[in-house]
């Protein structure tokens, strides 16, 4: 499986700060049949501003200790990057990352405060990009109908892997299991940090049970192959 959507990037956000950590982090990954990861550390205003620069020769220096410690992992790098009314900051600097240098751009909103999701997502198109909604379950204020009109716009949705298993709020689990139902997801992945497991193989397990082996090989596979691959 590839995931798309993990903070095990030692010391860039509140993710992992030691390597030991992530490596166990990667070697649960591993365990759960993961092949490949797109490290997302966290950007926001105010909070995680490490520049794209300094976060590249993080990745770079990880990808060797990774190596040496002898874990079969592919690991790539993208960014996870809080959306607020004042966003198009970020892009304007220029000190962001993209998924794998493709134009696809993973996002997320506050969780508490009500945010036009779609709108975010039809300025970013018409930036150049193609966005990924982060873990779509959480916000409380957006239903089904934002989700289809995210997709209609030409945007994406991905959901934790956690919120499949019963590891979240029941609420989580209701939702996520609508999205599934209406065809409305595109990714799942799994959201890790020190303090959250990789549950990918599961919610694989969970997914090909519910909804049918040609839907979670989609959502845990295939769609993640493309996306790495632009």
């Amino acid at each position: 499986m590839v995931d798309i959507h993990a903070h095990a990037l030692p010391f860039v956000d509140d993710g992992s700060d030691s390597f030991e950590t992530s490596f166990i982090m990667i070697e649960g990954a591993i365990s759960q049949g993961v092949t490949d990861i797109i490290l997302t550390p966290h950007y926001s205003l105010g909070e995680y501003q490490t520049p794209a620069t300094e976060i590249r020769e993080e990745f770079e220096k990880f990808k060797a200790k990774v190596k040496e410690r002898g874990l079969d992992i592919n690991l790539y790098l993208g960014q996870e990057i809080f959306i607020r009314r004042d966003f198009k900051k970020i892009f304007e600097s220029g000190n962001y990352l993209t998924m794998n240098g493709t134009k696809k751009v993973l996002i997320e909103f506050d969780t508490s405060h009500d945010f036009d999701i779609a709108e975010a997502v039809y300025d970013l198109k018409i930036m150049g990009f193609e966005p990924i909604v982060a873990h779509f379950e959480r916000y409380n204020y957006a239903d089904i109908s934002v989700a289809e009109e995210i997709k209609s716009l030409g945007g994406y949705i991905q959901i934790n892997a956690e919120s499949l298993v019963g590891k979240t709020k029941h609420i989580y689990y209701k939702k996520v299991k609508s999205l599934l139902k209406e065809n409305l997801v595109d990714f799942v992945a799994s959201d890790m940090h020190d303090f959250r497991q990789n549950l990918l193989g599961k919610a694989y397990d969970f997914t090909a049970r519910k909804f049918g082996a040609d839907i979670a090989e989609k959502l845990f596979k295939e769609n993640s192959k493309q996306l790495i691959k632009g």
